[in-house]
């Protein structure tokens, strides 16, 4: 059985990827001027560093034990799910240093959902 966390992940690359081909039909469509398209150029260069910047911080996570965790940013906040029955406020100040240290987001702008994937 697939987990929330492993589904959660999947839609997030889902849709970066129909956003990527989206951004690159408007690069490519020569009907449009310069403007649009440097437009999309930024916005696949913002969704390129999201992506970096999650994929920085998951492994890390992982490495402190937080084993299924999915990360999904904007330009300044962050949704964090992990596969945790519970959290303790410790758990929780380390997952916000991480996410914080590695993305740039500020705590204050970090939600950690806990999700209890066992059982399901």
């Amino acid at each position: 059985v697939e987990s929330y966390v492993s589904q959660a992940q999947l839609n997030r690359e889902q849709l970066r990827s129909k956003n990527k081909e989206t951004l690159l039909g408007i690069i490519n469509n020569e009907g449009l001027g310069d403007e649009q398209k440097q437009e999309a150029v930024n916005q696949m260069v913002q969704m390129t560093d999201l992506s970096e910047k999650e994929a920085a911080a998951e492994p890390l996570l992982a490495s402190k034990g937080f084993n299924e965790v999915v990360i999904s940013l904007t330009a300044d906040t962050a949704d964090v799910v992990v596969n945790a029955a519970d959290l303790s406020d410790a758990s929780r100040a380390q997952i916000e240093d991480i996410v914080t240290r590695k993305t740039g987001v500020a705590a204050q702008n970090i939600v950690i959902t806990p999700v209890n994937t066992e059982g399901k």
